[in-house]
C-alpha cells in the first residue's frame, strides 16, 4: 500500500503546484484521487472476470472468514465484517482453530447464516468450483462435475461448488447470497475475499492497492484534474494516452 500524501505530492508536482494555493487538498486532490480508485476498481472488476490479472492484486484487500450456512446451505453477504468486492475462494468442511479471548456468536436462526469471528480458518482440502448459473442448474445431477447433489457417489467422491453472490429475494431475508452444493446444512465453510476499497477521506489514508498501480491512478487522477482546467488537448490528452497504454499492458 501506499499513502495518499504521496499520489497527491506527485499531482501537485505535475500541475507545477507544489507551493500554490491554487489546488485546494479538500476539493482538489482528495476527490480525484477517489474518483481514479472508483475508476480503477471497475476496471479491475473487468480485467479479473476476463482472467486478465491474478488474485495477488488483491492482497492488500484479502481477507478470510470461517462463516456457518444457512438450512439452504447459503451464505448471505450482509454478514461478511466489511463489503465484499469480489470471492476469491470457497472451501467445505474447514479445519479450524477457536481463537483466544474471542467468543462465539448466538446462533438462534437456522435459516440465516453466521460470521463465525471466533474461529480461525487453518486448511481444507474440499475446495468449491465456482460456476455460472447455467454451469449450476447442469451440474446438480451430472455425478462427474462438482456440485452434483445425488446418491452416486460416497462423500469421499463428492466435488464442492458454489454459485455467485444472487439475490433469492427470500421472503423473510432479502439479501444476496453464497450457495455451496452438495448441500451444507448449517455447516462451516472458509471464504475468503477481497474487501471492496474505502474511499479516503485525508491524505494520511493508505490507498489499499499494490505500488505497481500507483502510475495509473495517477495518471487518471491527474485527468479528472485536468477537467477543470478546460484545457482538453494537452494535459488531458496526454494522460488518457498514458492510460491507454498501461491498460493495455494490465
Amino acid at each position: 500500500m501506499f499513502l495518499a500524501q504521496e499520489l497527491r505530492d506527485q499531482l501537485a508536482f505535475a500541475l507545477d503546484a507544489e507551493n500554490s494555493d491554487h489546488y485546494r487538498d479538500d476539493l482538489d486532490y482528495v476527490p480525484a484521487i477517489n474518483a481514479a480508485i472508483k475508476w480503477l476498481t471497475s476496471v479491475v472488476n473487468s480485467a479479473y472476470g476476463k482472467n486478465k490479472i491474478g488474485e495477488e492484486f488483491f492482497r492488500e484487500l484479502s481477507h478470510s472468514g470461517v462463516f456457518q450456512t444457512s438450512d439452504a446451505s447459503r451464505v448471505s453477504l450482509d454478514t461478511f465484517p466489511n463489503e465484499v468486492w469480489t470471492i476469491l475462494a470457497v472451501y467445505a468442511s474447514p479445519e479450524t482453530e477457536a481463537i483466544s479471548g474471542l467468543t462465539a456468536p448466538t446462533i438462534s436462526d437456522t435459516k440465516r447464516s453466521y460470521y463465525l469471528s471466533n474461529l480461525l480458518h487453518l486448511y481444507s482440502t474440499k475446495d468449491c468450483k465456482r460456476l455460472n448459473i447455467e454451469e449450476w442448474a447442469k451440474n446438480k445431477e451430472n455425478p462427474l462435475e462438482a456440485g452434483y447433489e445425488g446418491t452416486k457417489l460416497c462423500d469421499a467422491l463428492k466435488r464442492y461448488a458454489y454459485l455467485a453472490p444472487i439475490n433469492y429475494q427470500s421472503a423473510t431475508y432479502k439479501t444476496k447470497e453464497i450457495e455451496i452444493r452438495p448441500s451444507l446444512k448449517n455447516q462451516k465453510v472458509t471464504i475468503f475475499w477481497a474487501k471492496k476499497p474505502d474511499a479516503i477521506t485525508g491524505l494520511s489514508n493508505f490507498i489499499p492497492f499494490p505500488g505497481s498501480v500507483f502510475q495509473l491512478l495517477f495518471d487518471k487522477a491527474l485527468n479528472y484534474i485536468s477537467y477543470k482546467q478546460g484545457d482538453q488537448t494537452n494535459l488531458y490528452a496526454t494522460t488518457e494516452r498514458d492510460i491507454q497504454q498501461l491498460l493495455n499492458v494490465l
